[in-house]
């Protein structure tokens, strides 16, 4: 065989093959950044969630200052709102305690940071359904049999203000998350 036979036949071997890899590498590439695309697309319930607590919060807020101030009825949230509110974190709660024990957020960049979201959210979740809905019944029963205190009242004031800090440490993990999946 001829030397330019053979430098012939080893390029058509090297292109066929670098087209291979190429092709393959890219394939690989596309993959993982729709697998980015629906991470970041799972955020999305989990930020309408953490809403739905902000919500819950504001309701509780209206409560109390409405108990404070002694009005008739609350200010800003009527029945309809609040039943909405309550219905809504019913509905989704599941949904989003499934994403984060999925663990499909976690990436090398963003597992750290996943799971101080998921720790943080299921906080969220039982000072919800255990300390701030019971506290808020119990302030207005407080308040319809006059036994409501200053204390009481200061008390759910920092439970608030707990849940606050909570919620901006959860919207501050899921920015970290999303710019970490970019």
């Amino acid at each position: 065989m001829s030397e330019t036979f053979l430098i012939t036949i080893l390029g058509i071997a090297g292109t066929l093959l670098s087209g291979v890899i190429s092709f393959t590498l890219g394939q690989r590439a596309e993959r993982q950044k729709q697998s980015l695309i629906i991470r970041v697309e799972m955020l999305k319930p989990i930020n309408e969630w953490l809403k739905g607590v902000e919500k819950m919060v504001g309701i509780f807020s209206d409560t109390a200052s409405t108990i404070a101030q002694n009005l008739p009825m609350p200010t800003s949230y009527d029945f309809s709102e609040r039943k909405k509110a309550f219905n809504f974190m019913a509905e989704k709660t599941n949904e989003i305690l499934g994403i984060i024990a999925s663990n499909s957020l976690y990436t090398r960049k963003s597992k750290r940071l996943a799971k101080e979201l998921g720790t943080v959210i299921t906080e969220l979740d039982k000072l919800i359904k255990f300390e701030l809905l019971p506290r808020e019944s119990e302030l207005v029963g407080r308040s319809n049999n006059g036994t409501l205190t200053n204390a009481y009242m200061l008390e759910a004031g920092h439970l608030k203000v707990h849940i606050d800090s909570l919620l901006q440490k959860a919207y501050s993990i899921e920015a970290q998350i999303k710019t970490a999946l970019n």
